[in-house]
C-alpha cells in the first residue's frame, strides 16, 4: 500500500514537471538523448520534478541513481518506486548498511540484502568511501578496503549479476594538507569533511593498491570504478587497468577537471582504446530539498545553482566531449582554477561513451550465474 501511495504521489510529479518543459528544446547528441551513468536523485516529488525538468534541458534521457539507500528503509523504498514510475528511462543501485560489521551475521545480512536487490531489479550496489574513510570497527579503527569479511559480498555481486559501484578514494589533492596552496583548497575549505589528511587515514594509494587486490581476487564480479577509475591524476594507471582486467569499467563523473588537464591526444587515444569500458557519468544531484549539486559544492557563496547553471554545466560535458576547443572552461569551477582542453571524440566512440555502454551494461539484462 505504501509503494502504491509513492507511486502516485512520484507519477503525479512527473506529469506535472514533463507539461513545464514541453516547450522546451532539447539537446540530443548524435540524434538521441544521452545516458548519464550516474546521478544522484533524492525519491521525492520536489527532486524527481527538478531533476526530469533539467535533463529535458539538457539532453539526458535515461538516468542511473548511485545511492538509492540500504534495502529495508523507507529511502530504498521510495526508490523502487520512483524507478516504478519511470520505468526504463531509470536505473537505480542500493547500498550496503555498514553498522555493526564485527556482528558474526553481518556478512549473512549483507547477502541477504543483495539478493532483495536482485529480486527488486537494482543493477548493483554503490559502494561510498565511507568504505576505507569512513566505516569503523568496534575497536574504532577504520575497516579496510581489502577486509576479508567483504569477501563474500563481492563473490555474491559476481554470482547474481549485480555491478559493483565504488568509489574508493577521492582527489590526490584530498590526501594533502588543506592549505592555501592546496590546488583544491577552494573546495576544501567549504566541504571540510572532504580532507582525508592526517589522523588514521590511509594515503591515497594504500587505496588504489587495496582496491587492486580486491579485483584481482573476484575476477568474476563486475566492477564499474567511478570518477575515472578514482584515480584521474593518472591515466596510464586507469589505462593499465582496464587493460589488465576485462571485468573493470569506469565512467567519468565530476572528473573532467582533472581529465582535462593531461594531454589532449593521450586522453582521446586512451578513450578510443577503451571505447567500450568508459561511461558518461555528470555525478548531478538533486536532492531531496530542492538543492542542486553540480559535480561538487557550488562555487558561487551564497548562492544556488539555477536550473540555467545546471544546463551549462553539462554543455560544458558535451564541448569537452565532442569539440576540439583549447583552454575552455571545465564544468565544476571550485574543482581547480585551470582551463582544459577537449579531446573531440569521434561519432562512433561518442556514441558508445553516451548511450550503447551504459545500454549494455547497466540497462540490459544481466542473469545470476
Amino acid at each position: 500500500m505504501r509503494l502504491r501511495v509513492l507511486c502516485a504521489c512520484l507519477i503525479l510529479a512527473a506529469c506535472a514537471e514533463r507539461s513545464k518543459v514541453a516547450d522546451t528544446p532539447a539537446a540530443w547528441h548524435l540524434g538521441e538523448p544521452v545516458i548519464d551513468s550516474h546521478a544522484h536523485v533524492y525519491p521525492n516529488m520536489v527532486a524527481l520534478a527538478r531533476a526530469l525538468a533539467i535533463f529535458d534541458r539538457a539532453g539526458i534521457g535515461r538516468f542511473v541513481v548511485k545511492g538509492a539507500g540500504a534495502v529495508g528503509t523507507a529511502k530504498y523504498q521510495a526508490s523502487l518506486a520512483m524507478q516504478k514510475v519511470l520505468g526504463d528511462r531509470m536505473r537505480i543501485f542500493a547500498n550496503l548498511d555498514w553498522e555493526g560489521v564485527d556482528a558474526p551475521d553481518w556478512e549473512d545480512h549483507q547477502v541477504a540484502a543483495l539478493e532483495q536487490m536482485k529480486k527488486d531489479g537494482v543493477v548493483g550496489i554503490k559502494i561510498f568511501k565511507n568504505l576505507g574513510l569512513g566505516a569503523r570497527t568496534h575497536d574504532e579503527r577504520l575497516l579496510k578496503v581489502d577486509d576479508p569479511r567483504l569477501a563474500p559480498i563481492f563473490d555474491t555481486c559476481g554470482r547474481l549479476g549485480l555491478i559493483v559501484a565504488w568509489h574508493v578514494a577521492d582527489p590526490v589533492a584530498f590526501f594533502k594538507p588543506p592549505t592555501p596552496d592546496n590546488e583544491r583548497y577552494d573546495e576544501l575549505k567549504v566541504a571540510k569533511s572532504w580532507s582525508f589528511y592526517g589522523k588514521d587515514y590511509p594515503s591515497f594509494q594504500e587505496l588504489m593498491d587495496a582496491m587492486v587486490r580486491v579485483i584481482e581476487r573476484h575476477p568474476r564480479t563486475t566492477f564499474l570504478l567511478i570518477h575515472m577509475g578514482c584515480n584521474a591524476e593518472d591515466l596510464d594507471f586507469v589505462d593499465r587497468l582496464l587493460t589488465t582486467h576485462p571485468n573493470v569499467y569506469t565512467d567519468t563523473s565530476a572528473r573532467v577537471p582533472e581529465i582535462g588537464r593531461h594531454d589532449a591526444e593521450k586522453v582521446r587515444a586512451l578513450f578510443i582504446k577503451h571505447q567500450d569500458r568508459i561511461l558518461f557519468g555528470s555525478d548531478f544531484i538533486s536532492d531531496g530539498d530542492g538543492s542542486l549539486q553540480l559535480g561538487s559544492v557550488w562555487h558561487v557563496p551564497g548562492a544556488e545553482p539555477t536550473l540555467d547553471d545546471a544546463q551549462e554545466f553539462f554543455a560544458r560535458h558535451w564541448r569537452f566531449f565532442e569539440t576540439s576547443d583549447r583552454q575552455i572552461d571545465h564544468p565544476t569551477p571550485i574543482q581547480g582554477r585551470w582551463k582544459v582542453d577537449a579531446i573531440g571524440l569521434p561519432p562512433e566512440v561518442l556514441r558508445k561513451f553516451y548511450v550503447t555502454n551504459a545500454e549494455k551494461l547497466l540497462f540490459g539484462p544481466r542473469p545470476a550465474r
